[in-house]
């Protein structure tokens, strides 16, 4: 009976201690989240280039990026993934609530509007949804994903791993897609 006593004195003190996050918090939060994202990806990605170059990148990226997302996730209790209009891999593609924010980001850039940094959005639930632009901010970014041309052994490589890829073309400073984190109601 003690041990129970506790158990629900632990349960209760949690629960009342727990309160929705503020939308400070969840920039904060989600600022975090997506730059460890970025970082993580940025480290692995510069490493691959480094020992094989774009393929070696390409490689990695089928194999690893969207673990490697997921480990970034559950490490900061939050839902993490990478959208885009124009997606190399299928799981990216955007929801429509994603498309609508992207499209809108895209017509910003062609006016030549600088794009926010973030936006966020409360969910009905009390989640929130932390949105980051992903700029093309290196020209390693477009060893992959800028000019590609037809018929090298890189397009064939892409071709064979994401044949309905429409990730290239992009140059430096493109709207390249946004990472989305949801952040439960309370962690």
């Amino acid at each position: 009976m003690y041990r129970f006593a506790l158990f629900s004195l632990s349960v209760t003190s949690s629960l009342l201690l727990a309160q929705p996050f503020t939308q400070e918090e969840a920039v904060q939060h989600g600022s975090a989240v997506s730059a460890a994202l970025v970082q993580r990806l940025s480290t692995e990605l510069k490493g691959q280039m480094e020992l094989g170059g774009p393929m070696a990148a390409l490689r990695f990226c089928s194999l690893y990026a969207l673990s490697l997302t997921d480990h970034v996730a559950k490490d900061s209790n939050a839902t993490l993934k990478r959208v885009s209009l124009h997606n190399r891999n299928p799981v990216n593609a955007p929801t429509a609530d994603e498309k609508k924010l992207l499209e809108k980001w895209e017509a910003m850039q062609h006016a030549n509007q600088p794009l926010p940094g973030y936006e966020t959005k409360r969910l009905e639930n009390g989640d929130y949804h932390f949105y980051k632009p992903i700029l093309i901010t290196n020209e390693a970014c477009l060893k992959c994903h800028g000019e590609i041309a037809a018929g090298s052994p890189l397009a064939k490589a892409i071709k064979a791993i994401y044949p309905d890829d429409k990730a290239t073309g992009y140059k430096m400073g493109n709207l390249r897609g946004m990472i989305v984190v949801t952040l439960p109601n309370r962690p």
